[in-house]
């Protein structure tokens, strides 16, 4: 399928991952195209408790290509897509899975800047990344390409890190956030960083110990913005809910004493 309004509820979403751009309303970026470089198969590096796009069929940390979409499918996805852009601010390459891992992002990503200025499109363009892969030179670069890059970073705890992300063997929490900064110090562009607060039974990571030690680790990474956030599309492992609002806003209130730009969305 090449392109899609999204219905808003995606419990009853006929589509189910299958658009390769798909239209949304997001919270954090305004009226959206979405680039889904891995349609009806999730390929992720990380097989989170809380996604609610279902389990990981492919985690890997290796690029992979499965050879849909092509330069050419997105194209013709787009002149539908760009067809339908009234009120479109952002273009984002997010949908199922890891888009970071696509080895051809790059060039996928000047087919969608050359479709926005056919069309006369002002929108930014982004990516939505778990920041897993942000230590790889191909990445960097490709990233380059991009107005707005919204980096995942849930915990500086590795031992919730392995319990929430449940990465792909050999990654390791100091990696990432290695990475994060190093990326920081290369990138020009708007550098959001993403902050999903979940309780899965035992497992939190959205106590204010939680937030302290996060705010550490960001005041490496300096971005210019952290959007705290919580579940409000069912996950597709149970047990996984929202913490409380005080416990939700107090986690934010704490960043935000650190000195951090942030925008919370509990609904």
């Amino acid at each position: 399928m090449l392109y899609a309004r999204c219905p808003g509820d995606c419990s009853k979403c006929p589509y189910r991952n299958l658009p390769l751009v798909y239209r949304i309303a997001s919270r954090r970026r305004g009226e959206s195209l979405g680039i889904n470089l891995y349609p009806g198969r999730k390929v992720c590096s990380f097989d989170c408790l809380y996604c609610f796009r279902g389990p990981t069929a492919v985690k890997t940390l290796s690029p992979f290509d499965p050879g849909y979409p092509a330069p050419g499918d997105l194209e013709r996805a787009l002149e539908l897509a760009l067809g339908d852009s009234a009120g479109v601010r952002s273009i984002d390459f997010s949908g199922n899975g890891e888009p970071t891992l696509h080895p051809r992002l790059a060039e996928l990503a000047r087919v969608v800047r050359a479709a926005a200025e056919r069309h006369g499109l002002a929108a930014s363009v982004g990516v939505f990344t778990n920041s897993s892969t942000l230590g790889e030179r191909r990445v960097v670069e490709a990233l380059r390409l991009f107005d707005h890059v919204e980096a995942k970073l849930d915990t500086a705890d590795p031992a919730k890190f392995e319990a929430l992300n449940r990465p792909a063997a050999g990654l390791k929490l100091g990696q990432v956030v290695e990475s994060l900064k190093r990326f920081r110090r290369e990138y020009g562009g708007t550098l959001a960083v993403q902050v999903m607060l979940v309780d899965a039974g035992p497992l939190s990571n959205a106590s204010p110990e939680d937030a302290e030690a996060l705010a550490s680790a960001l005041s490496g990474v300096e971005p210019d913005e952290v959007h705290v956030y919580t579940v409000y599309r069912p996950p597709w492992a149970g047990g996984v809910s929202k913490p409380e609002r005080d416990r939700f806003e107090e986690f934010a209130r704490v960043l935000e004493r650190s000195g951090f730009r942030v925008k919370a969305y509990y609904e």
